[in-house]
């Protein structure tokens, strides 16, 4: 897509072209671009000048260093007009994801009143943090049973979203009231709170070494500082043709993302390496869903939670009244 601005004068934008030397602007990692202005009129220009990513590019090439998108700038003058010219080139992974099924382990009684939006275990014990304005919550469960054994109700002007731990601390997001929630995991006693500055929506968490994860509706994954919860860097989320966008409820396993979409359609998970935003495999988790019993509010597939004693994850969804423990294996 490109974006055009200038000031008022009888030469504009629509005079000229930003173009590049790749197919549909969609190139490969380590391609080296080649850009010109497209001037068929022969409107003297002045003052040329081209950026990548707000990087000055001294010469007319530059080479895709990241995945992802990468804003191409030119910004010039022509008769009495400021001109700058934008274009969008897209670096996609070399690969298609892997497939992937489950193995259903157990089935275990799930609140079907549980708009579930976060779900970690901590020490043993299963957390959840539920959404809607006005039955928003933290829970702390029993799996075995469905059981809720503490219950924090949050304020009717918070929506509850996804929910991890690090340094021995709870951390709940909100979703579009722009605020983070520390808690003492033991009582759910208020420790702090934190803004969003960057990612200005809050969907799913997860800890990592040393670092948070968080998404925020778009396709960036954001790290965040364990300490101060601010957003550090971002890497968009690709597969080899495609951005994913909406991704949900996360869990960090063995140096990798696994991760809900918020799909009305799919029960899948996608699996995400938080580096570089590749997703590495799609788990199809189609048929779980029918195993629930039918009901006005039932919603969407969200929530997955790795146990790692037992080497499983759990999954469940929004107002599902059954909690899955699956293991993931390669689909044939």
């Amino acid at each position: 897509m490109v974006f055009l601005t200038f000031s008022c004068s009888s030469v504009g934008p629509q005079h000229f072209r930003l173009k590049t030397n790749i197919t549909d602007n969609i190139g490969a990692l380590g391609d080296t671009v080649f850009y010109e202005i497209i001037n068929p009129k022969n409107h003297s220009i002045n003052n040329l000048s081209f950026a990548v990513n707000g990087s000055p590019s001294i010469n007319n090439y530059s080479v895709l260093s990241h995945l992802g998108k990468h804003l191409l700038t030119a910004n010039f003058s022509a008769g009495d007009s400021d001109i700058v010219l934008e274009q969008t080139i897209d670096v996609f992974a070399d690969e298609a994801p892997e497939i992937y099924s489950y193995e259903l382990i157990n089935t275990y009684p799930h609140d079907p009143n549980a708009y579930t939006q976060g779900l970690e275990f901590y020490k043993g014990v299963l957390y959840e943090s539920t959404g809607q304005y006005g039955n928003s919550s933290l829970r702390k469960i029993d799996f075995s049973t469905g059981k809720v054994l503490d219950k924090l109700e949050l304020d009717a002007s918070y929506f509850g979203e996804g929910l991890s731990f690090v340094n021995d601390q709870l951390v709940q997001l909100t979703w579009k009231e722009n605020i983070g929630f520390v808690y003492n995991p033991d009582d759910f006693t208020l420790l702090d709170s934190f803004q969003y500055e960057k990612s200005k929506e809050g969907w799913g968490i997860c800890a990592g070494e040393n670092t948070l994860y968080k998404t925020d509706g778009t396709e960036k994954l954001w790290t965040l500082d364990p300490k101060t919860f601010k957003e550090k860097s971002y890497v968009e989320i690709l597969t080899h043709n495609k951005y994913i966008n909406k991704v949900n409820e996360l869990e960090y396993v063995d140096g990798l993302v696994y991760a809900n979409t918020y799909q009305f359609n799919k029960e899948v998970v996608v699996i995400i390496d938080p580096q570089s935003g590749v997703v590495e495999g799609v788990v199809d988790f189609s048929g779980l869903k029918d195993k629930v019993t039918k009901h006005n509010r039932l919603d969407v597939f969200n929530g997955i939670a790795y146990h790692p004693e037992r080497n499983t994850f759990f999954v469940t969804g929004k107002y599902w009244d059954k909690l899955f423990e699956v293991k993931i294996i390669k689909k044939n």
